[in-house]
């Protein structure tokens, strides 16, 4: 570690002083100069050390027990200083420069390359006390600490701090900065405990981020990939204040200004949120919080501008006053809200309100599906969520296609899980089945159906079991056509030979048939789908029964269809754009 077995020494020794003093103490490729003096029983001592070589001197690190695996490259500039009396010091001054500080610690967690800083700490012993400040900035270089990784020259961070502690005592901070550089500045004032589990007495803590969307690029993306939040990022300006006892949070605020959320998979998109938002555990001594936006999409639906009133205290969460939220052309209103977590369990949710005039072909434009026509309105007098399990009271009304769809008994359970299991119950009423087939494309049929879906249940948006049914009401007095493309694509649903009779016979002259009723059910169970119509047959069972001139009669021969097999011949249906009777 020795560079060199020469040094320079001086040493004086009086009544009243001695002193030494060792100079050019060439180590680790840098240089070491030492000062003491004592006057009566008063102390002082001085090193200076100048470019020592960090690589050369890492094994003495080691003794100090740091968690430092390897060190590469790095300079350092100290100078120590300590004053005292007899066997008791009473100041201490310390200066650090460190250049061009590559290491590696904590098994990998912690990397620097060609890092540059400075600290200056300053303490001095006062009636048993000690008081002392501290100051630096970390100048040049790159940081990674897992999972974050910082280039410093663009936005250098500074730090400062000053408080007391008596030794086996609280550590008293009276002010601590940390700020990086046009990015945030983070405040903390507290004391310290270092001999309890509960290591804060006390603090007060502000973080101001100036610019969320430099925060979030160098701070949050990095924790964000590999989860669900991978992809988003946030723009505009955030201050919070904490307090906290005896570790534990008792009162916190957060101000949002101009608040924008983008999701590179175009999941949720806010633009122009505000909020204040207080939150205490003192159930007597609260204060309203209040969240506005211009406007919010979650997926390919657009929330128009709204605001929340809400009420944050111990464990709960309510909704202070009813808002009415533009949706689809029609309105979502929230008429109560309560959220309320226990310890060691699921929060239970409550919610009430209702839809009203939401706008269906708006709906089927923003998912890119089906283009419908129609308007979804209901009350929604309760919505529960607790033991992992969310389920709705009321029902919600679909109208479309001139006749309306019923959803009720809805419920799902796992929904913030890998597993979401869904229940619904649906009835559907009076649907008029022109308007309908001129969407899908299918063929024209004329007429009316009514049905429900019933014990629908879901594993991962799968279906797992459930009843159907979809046919012609009882004493349906509307006019009963169905077109030859109709007949063809009914029929390869049930695996009936209806395409045969039409294109061999003289109904090959006829567009379009007569028929009395028609209607297809399933079972869903296992996987397989049992398949039933409006009646039986000799042999099989009658998807249409005929009825006037010219009619025709559809009959299915397969009772039992795999599901994903039916989906495919639904899907085919629905696709089709033209078929072509020879």
């Amino acid at each position: 570690m020795l560079d060199s077995s020469t040094f320079d020494f001086m040493f004086e020794m009086t009544d009243k002083k001695n002193s030494f003093s060792l100079s050019n103490i060439k180590i680790a490729k840098g240089s070491v100069s030492i000062e003491a003096s004592l006057v009566n029983s008063a102390w002082q001592l001085n090193i200076h050390s100048n470019n020592l070589q960090l690589q050369q001197i890492q094994s003495l690190l080691f003794r100090f027990q740091l968690p430092i695996e390897n060190i590469t490259a790095g300079q350092v500039n100290a100078d120590f200083n300590a004053v005292g009396n007899d066997d008791e010091l009473q100041q201490l001054n310390i200066k650090l420069n460190v250049e061009k500080l590559s290491l590696e610690a904590n098994q990998g967690a912690l990397l620097t390359d060609s890092l540059g800083f400075d600290i200056n700490l300053n303490a001095s012993l006062q009636n048993g006390n000690w008081l002392w400040q501290t100051k630096g900035a970390v100048k040049q270089g790159e940081i990674y600490s897992e999972p974050v990784f910082l280039s410093v020259e663009q936005n250098p961070f500074q730090f400062n701090a000053k408080g007391s502690f008596q030794p086996q005592a609280n550590i008293s901070i009276q002010q601590a900065n940390l700020a990086h550089q046009g990015i945030y500045d983070l405040n903390f004032s507290g004391i310290l405990n270092l001999e309890s589990a509960a290591l804060i007495n006390q603090a007060y803590i502000t973080v101001d981020i100036r610019q969320l969307e430099l925060f979030s690029q160098h701070y949050l993306a990095a924790f964000f990939e590999q989860t669900a939040m991978e992809g988003l990022s946030f723009s505009g300006q955030l201050f919070s204040e904490l307090e906290i006892e005896q570790s534990k949070l008792i009162k916190a605020s957060s101000l949002f200004k101009d608040l924008n959320v983008f999701d590179d998979k175009q999941r949720i998109a806010v633009e122009k949120a505000n909020a204040e938002i207080y939150w205490t555990i003192d159930s007597e001594h609260h204060k309203p919080s209040l969240i506005s936006w211009h406007q919010i999409k979650a997926g390919a639906i657009p929330i128009g501008s709204g605001k929340l009133k809400f009420l944050a205290k111990n464990q709960t969460i309510s909704l202070l006053e009813k808002s009415a939220i533009p949706l689809l052309g029609g309105f979502l209103t929230i008429e109560q809200f309560n959220w309320l977590k226990e310890t060691n369990k699921e929060p239970k949710i409550s919610f009430m309100g209702d839809v009203s005039d939401l706008s269906l072909d708006q709906l089927t434009q923003a998912l890119d599906v089906m283009p419908l026509s129609g308007q979804i309105s209901g009350r929604i007098p309760a919505v529960d969520y607790k033991d992992n399990i969310l389920s709705t009271n009321g029902e919600l009304s679909i109208k479309v296609f001139d006749g309306e769809i019923r959803i009720k008994h809805l419920a799902t359970s796992g929904i913030f899980t890998d597993f979401s299991k869904f229940y619904m119950d649906m009835a559907i009423e009076n649907i008029d089945l022109y308007a309908l087939t001129q969407k899908v494309q299918m063929g024209a049929i004329e007429g009316r159906v009514s049905g429900n879906v019933n014990n629908l249940y879901l594993e991962n948006w799968h279906p797992i079991t459930f009843y159907a049914w979809l046919g012609t009401p009882e004493n349906d007095q509307s006019t009963h056509r169905i077109s030859q493309k109709a007949v063809e694509n009914i029929a390869s649903i049930g695996g009936g030979g209806a395409a045969d009779v039409i294109s061999k016979g003289f109904l090959r002259f006829f567009d379009t048939f007569g028929y009395d009723k028609l209607g297809m059910g399933c079972y869903l169970n296992e996987g397989v789908c049992q398949l039933m119509g409006v009646e039986a047959a000799e042999q099989g069972y009658y998807l249409i029964k005929g009825g006037g001139i010219p009619r025709i009669d559809i009959i299915g021969y397969n009772p039992r269809v795999d599901w994903d097999v039916l989906l495919r011949r639904l899907a085919r249906v629905v696709a089709t754009d033209q078929v072509v009777i020879e």
